[in-house]
C-alpha cells in the first residue's frame, strides 16, 4: 500500500508506525496548508491519505477550508475515491468537522484519548485501509464513561463472542526494549569521583517552553545510565508534562488513585518515597501528579514551601541527584525553598527573546535579594540550541547567552553565569514525548552533551 502522510514535524515519526507493507511516498514533511501546492504540482498521491494533529495550523477556520480543498481534491481526481483519515487526540474535531464527513464519503476521523496516539492505532487504521477501502473507520476510543472501542486487529470467527476491554486497555506501555543503555566513555569516571558521598538538589528552571521538563528527564536518564541514585520531583501541577515523557507512570496513574496523587503523597510523608514515588527503573524514581488528580484542599495542604524543604531534607539523604522541574514562575510561593537547592539549570535558547523572556519574568516573580540569590547560584543550560542564529551580525554562541544576560538589561542578572551545557536542537528534542526514548538515548551527540551537563550540574555552583 502506497500512503501520503500530511503530519507535519511528526512526518519521521509517523513512518515508523507504518506497517512493514507500507510505503511512504514523499520523504519530506506535509501540513494541510502546502498540502495544495504539492497536489496541484502533479505529485503522488498513493493509495490513501494520513493526516494527523501535527498538519494543523491551530487556525480552525483555515484547516477546515484547508481540509476541504484536499477532499475536494480527491473527489475529483481520485476514480476509486481513496480514504482519506484523520487520527486525532483532539476530541472536539468530529464535532468539528462534522459536516465534512457527511459531506465526503471517503473521509474518516479515529478518535484517540490517550496522552499520545499508540502505534498500533496508526498501524490497525492503515490496516483496515488497504484492507477495505473507503469503509468507515470506527473510532480507537470513545468517551471515558463509555465502552472502549478499537479497530478490529483480529477479526473474531464466526459464533466466538466478543471480548470485552477494560477502561485499562487503552493505555498500553510500549514494550520496554529499546531504550536501556548504559554510557560508556570517560564522563562515567569523573562523574563517579564527584558523587561519591555526596548529594546535589538541582532545579531545573526557566521560562516555561524553554524545554525544561526534555531537560531534567534527559538529564535523570544520563546520570542513571551512569550509575547514579536519582529522582525527579516534578513541580509544575499545572501541565504535569512528567505523564507524556513517561508512559508507564501515566498508565499507573489511571489505574491506581495513590500513584494518582504520588507527589502530595511524597510531600506529606518524604520518608515513605518508596512507596509514594514511582520507580522508573533501578535507582531512578519520579514522583509527579497524574493528569486525574483534582483535590485542591489537598494541594493547600501539602503542596508549598514547608513540605518542600522538608521532602529535600530527606531525599539528599537517599539520592547522588535530586531534580526538580521547576519553571520560573513557581520560584514566587516557594522562596523559602530557594536555599535548600545547590544549584539552578536556567534553561535559555540562544534567541534574544528567550533571553528577554526569561529576565522579565525574573523580575516579576522575585525581589532583589532573591533574585540575586537565584543569578548567583545558577548555571546557564541553552536548550534548543540553534547553530545558524545569529546576534549582531555575529554567531549566536552560548557564551553570547550569558553575557547579554550579565550586560546591564536587568538588574535580576548582577552576576555572570557559568554555562553548564548545550542541548543541540534536532527533532528528537520534540519526538521524545512520542516515542518514550530521550534523546541522550539517540546518539552519541546527546550522550555526551548530557553528560558534560550533568558533570558540571554535580559541580554546583
Amino acid at each position: 500500500m502506497k500512503l501520503l502522510i500530511v503530519s507535519g514535524e511528526f512526518h519521521r515519526i509517523a513512518t515508523q508506525y507504518l506497517p512493514k507493507k507500507t510505503t511512504v511516498i514523499h520523504p519530506h514533511a506535509l501540513e494541510l496548508r502546502n498540502l495544495s501546492e504539492y497536489l496541484n504540482g502533479g505529485n503522488p498521491v498513493g493509495d490513501a491519505i494520513l493526516i494527523t494533529d501535527q498538519a494543523f495550523t491551530q487556525k480552525p477556520g483555515l484547516d477546515r477550508e484547508q481540509l476541504t480543498l484536499l477532499l475536494e481534491w480527491v473527489q475529483e481526481n481520485s476514480t476509486s475515491r481513496l480514504p482519506v483519515v484523520l487520527v486525532t487526540r483532539d476530541f472536539m474535531k468530529p464535532f468539528e468537522l462534522g459536516m465534512l464527513t457527511q459531506r465526503f464519503d471517503h473521509f474518516n476521523i479515529i478518535t484517540s484519548d490517550t496522552v499520545r496516539i499508540p502505534a498500533e492505532v496508526y498501524r490497525s487504521a492503515i490496516e483496515q485501509m488497504s484492507q477495505k477501502g473507503t469503509a468507515p473507520v470506527a473510532p480507537i476510543h470513545n468517551d471515558y464513561k463509555t465502552e472502549t472501542t478499537y479497530i478490529n486487529e483480529n477479526p473474531l470467527k464466526p459464533g466466538q463472542p466478543e471480548k470485552k476491554r477494560s477502561f485499562f486497555d487503552r493505555f498500553r506501555s510500549k514494550p520496554e526494549t529499546s531504550a536501556d543503555r548504559t554510557a560508556t566513555d570517560r564522563l562515567s569516571r569523573d562523574i563517579a569521583n564527584i558523587s561519591r558521598g555526596i548529594s546535589r538538589v538541582v532545579a531545573v528552571t526557566g521560562h516555561r517552553g524553554n524545554g525544561l521538563t526534555s531537560t531534567a528527564v534527559n538529564l535523570a536518564h544520563e546520570a542513571s545510565k551512569r550509575g547514579l541514585s536519582s529522582i525527579i520531583i516534578d513541580m509544575d501541577t499545572e501541565y504535569r508534562s512528567m505523564n507524556m515523557y513517561f508512559s508507564r507512570f501515566h498508565d499507573v496513574t489511571n489505574k491506581d488513585e495513590q500513584m494518582s496523587a504520588s507527589l502530595i503523597r511524597t510531600l506529606a510523608r518524604p520518608q515513605d518515597y518508596l512507596t509514594t514515588a514511582f520507580n522508573i527503573k533501578d535507582q531512578f524514581w519520579l514522583t509527579s501528579l497524574g493528569y486525574s488528580f483534582n483535590d485542591h484542599k489537598l494541594m493547600e495542604q501539602f503542596y508549598n514551601s514547608e513540605k518542600l524543604v522538608g521532602l529535600l531534607s530527606v531525599l539528599r539523604t537517599k539520592f547522588n541527584l535530586v531534580l526538580l522541574d521547576m519553571p520560573l514562575d513557581l520560584l514566587r510561593s516557594f522562596q523559602e525553598t530557594m536555599i535548600h537547592i545547590d544549584v539552578f539549570g536556567m534553561c535559555i535558547p540562544n534567541n534574544l527573546h528567550a533571553i528577554l523572556s526569561t529576565a522579565r519574568n525574573v523580575e516579576v516573580v522575585l525581589d532583589r535579594e532573591k533574585a540575586a540569590y537565584l543569578n548567583a547560584k545558577s548555571k546557564v543550560i541553552v536548550t534548543k540550541y540553534n547553530d545558524r542564529s545569529r546576534f549582531q551580525g555575529a554567531l549566536f554562541t552560548p557564551d553570547k547567552v550569558n553575557d547579554i544576560l550579565a550586560s546591564g538589561i536587568s538588574d535580576s542578572f548582577q552576576y555572570e553565569m557559568k554555562t553548564a551545557g548545550v542541548v543541540p536542537y534536532s527533532h528528537a528534542f520534540d519526538s521524545q514525548i512520542e516515542t518514550d526514548i530521550p534523546m541522550t538515548n539517540t546518539g552519541a551527540e546527546f550522550e555526551k552533551a548530557f553528560g558534560q551537563m550533568l558533570l558540571r550540574l554535580m559541580e554546583g555552583a
